[in-house]
């Protein structure tokens, strides 16, 4: 198994209690929302609205903290703040945070194969 540097696997395997199909169905759960939320999040931003930023980050938030993106987790915590605060993240933050929800993504659906025993 190739080692993942955005998720943690292992944590997501622990939360299922070792349950291999309900780690798939986690993972393709993840799959199948964080999209819109991802979206929903940067209509937020691009809005300015601090109650919908923090509510948006929230959400998303949760979702990736169960798959171990610490890195992620971290940087909607402080979206998140920062609008309880009435402050905008800096310019970039949506590219930045979409290219890291895409590597998170990735590894997502790789640890899918892995734990099924399908290849790359």
């Amino acid at each position: 198994m190739q080692p993942c540097r955005h998720i943690d696997p292992a944590l997501l395997l622990r939360a299922a209690c070792q349950d291999l199909a309900l780690f798939r169905a986690l993972c393709q759960t993840y799959l199948d929302t964080a999209p819109a939320m991802a979206a929903q999040l940067a209509q937020a931003v691009r809005s300015g609205t601090p109650q919908a930023i923090a509510h948006s980050s929230h959400g998303l938030r949760g979702s990736v903290a169960l798959l171990g993106a610490t890195a992620l987790v971290s940087r909607l915590a402080a979206l998140e703040q920062l609008a309880r605060q009435q402050e905008r993240p800096a310019p970039g933050w949506i590219d930045d945070t979409a290219l890291l929800l895409a590597q998170v993504e990735t590894e997502v659906r790789r640890s899918m194969a892995e734990f099924q025993g399908t290849p790359d």
